[in-house]
């Protein structure tokens, strides 16, 4: 991977980061609670909320447009602030709506939200850490034209990056489960 993809694969997981991790005290100190309201309770239980979904994707908009602003200089113009917003908002739904399927997959075998399941616990416990990052990977993939390694690196570093920062919410006590 060239320096200028590490540079701007860097540029799209700081925010990611900054957003989950706001989230998570914004959950914590449950912030936002007029959106605290399942997407559908039934199919992902209570924990997938409108306000993750609003949430995340909004401040990882924020986050990547501040972190792209130099790129401005070469531009001029709002123009490639929406196209930046709009980068940001996709990353953030994708984080979001990628996680998705793996609680749909966990409801229609009985295991309630936050818990896991004593079959196929490993299986689930990679899926809870890669699934966002998976979802992230593809959208990589498909603004911009870098290879399928570099994508799978982007995989690798962002799976990486999930299980690291969720260890050390989990630790903080922000978070309930590791």
């Amino acid at each position: 991977m060239g320096q200028s993809n590490w540079i701007y694969m860097w540029g799209a997981l700081i925010p990611l980061i900054v957003s989950n991790v706001l989230h998570m005290v914004l959950v914590k100190k449950n912030l936002w609670s007029v959106l605290a309201k399942p997407i559908h309770a039934r199919a992902y239980g209570n924990n997938k909320t409108w306000r993750g979904v609003v949430f995340v994707s909004l401040v990882n908009a924020v986050v990547f447009c501040i972190i792209h602003w130099p790129s401005l200089n070469a531009f001029r113009g709002w123009e490639v602030v929406a196209i930046n917003f709009f980068i940001g908002w996709m990353y953030g739904l994708a984080y979001v709506l990628f996680e998705l399927p793996n609680s749909w997959l966990k409801r229609r075998m009985g295991i309630p939200a936050g818990g896991s399941p004593e079959r196929f616990k490993g299986l689930f416990m990679l899926l809870d850490k890669t699934d966002s990052a998976l979802g992230v990977s593809l959208v990589f993939c498909v603004l911009h034209p870098f290879s399928w390694g570099d994508t799978a690196l982007f995989f690798i570093t962002a799976s990486g990056l999930h299980i690291l920062f969720s260890w050390i919410l989990y630790l903080r006590k922000i978070k309930k489960a590791f």
